[in-house]
């Protein structure tokens, strides 16, 4: 898993053992015979998990993306607290966001030149919400320095 998604995701193993004997008690998936080379026992997909899978592969994303990033945590509570680092919270934020982009553009080359175009559609995806979430922090910035600016006005 980790590998078909160019390691861009991490894997926790309780959390898929888990899924594995939900899928298996469902009825979705079965065990592919004998334990192999390193004692992991393969499974293969019934034809009810096919069907659930391809239903779910065809199923477009309904739900909107969670705000559940600390960047927005520390952005509501430097706000809330009134400390005064919350400009240079966003210039860090900012820092990480354009690393984040050159690593990415990075991954995306390089499965380029390995003919990978499913990796490559995976780091444009994630180019793309870095992006956004680069264009957010900078309008947050604009946003507190007109905030400060009309602050300083009425005064």
């Amino acid at each position: 898993f980790e590998s078909l998604l160019g390691g861009s995701w991490e894997v926790n193993f309780g959390q898929v053992y888990m899924t594995m004997q939900r899928l298996e008690r469902d009825g979705l998936i079965e065990a592919d015979g004998e334990r192999g080379d390193r004692r992991k026992l393969a499974y293969r997909l019934t034809a009810s998990g096919r069907k659930t899978l391809d239903d779910w592969l065809s199923r477009p994303e309904s739900e909107p993306q969670q705000l559940r990033e600390e960047i927005y945590v520390k952005l509501l509570l430097n706000t809330r607290l009134a400390n005064g680092r919350l400009d240079e919270l966003l210039t860090a934020q900012r820092r990480v966001y354009l690393q984040r982009l050159k690593d990415l553009a990075e991954l995306e080359q390089g499965a380029r030149r390995e003919g990978r175009d499913d990796l490559v559609l995976l780091f444009k995806g994630a180019i793309f919400h870095t992006e956004a979430d680069l264009k957010w922090t900078d309008a947050c910035a604009d946003e507190i320095r007109n905030s400060n600016r009309k602050g300083v006005e009425e005064t």
